[in-house]
């Protein structure tokens, strides 16, 4: 079985998102990761990350990278409580929007520094 530590950010999907929340939800903050409740909340969290990352049939929002950021930088974020020990992405999505535009900002300016550095004639050296 593949997982989100053996494929690139861009190849993950819905399943390695919710497998990544968990796993660095428990170590930056020694809880177990859980959903924003609703009725089925792990189903529900699968359609959030779906429509921000893409299906096999629809792409997403944002895709990969950028949701990827988003999350870490939603973790850099975060200050756990006693009341509030996690955060979940529903939580994020709705509390932590900014973090989205900075996250859409950085992969943008890092894409364009790399196909700039693609673009040069390196010939002449």
């Amino acid at each position: 079985m593949t997982t989100y530590e053996s494929k690139p950010v861009a190849k993950w999907n819905t399943r390695d998102f919710q497998a990544y929340l968990k796993a660095e939800h428990q170590r930056l903050y020694g809880v177990p990761y859980v959903p924003m409740p609703t009725r089925e909340p792990w189903k529900a969290e699968a359609g959030m990350l779906g429509r921000w990352v893409g299906t096999k049939r629809k792409p997403g929002a944002y895709g990969p990278e950028i949701t990827k950021r988003f999350i870490d930088m939603c973790f850099a974020d975060y200050k756990p409580s006693i009341e509030w020990p996690g955060v979940s992405f529903g939580w994020m999505q709705t509390y932590m929007g900014p973090n989205l535009q900075r996250a859409v900002s950085a992969v943008l300016a890092e894409e364009a520094r790399g196909k700039r550095n693609n673009d040069v004639d390196d010939a002449w050296f």
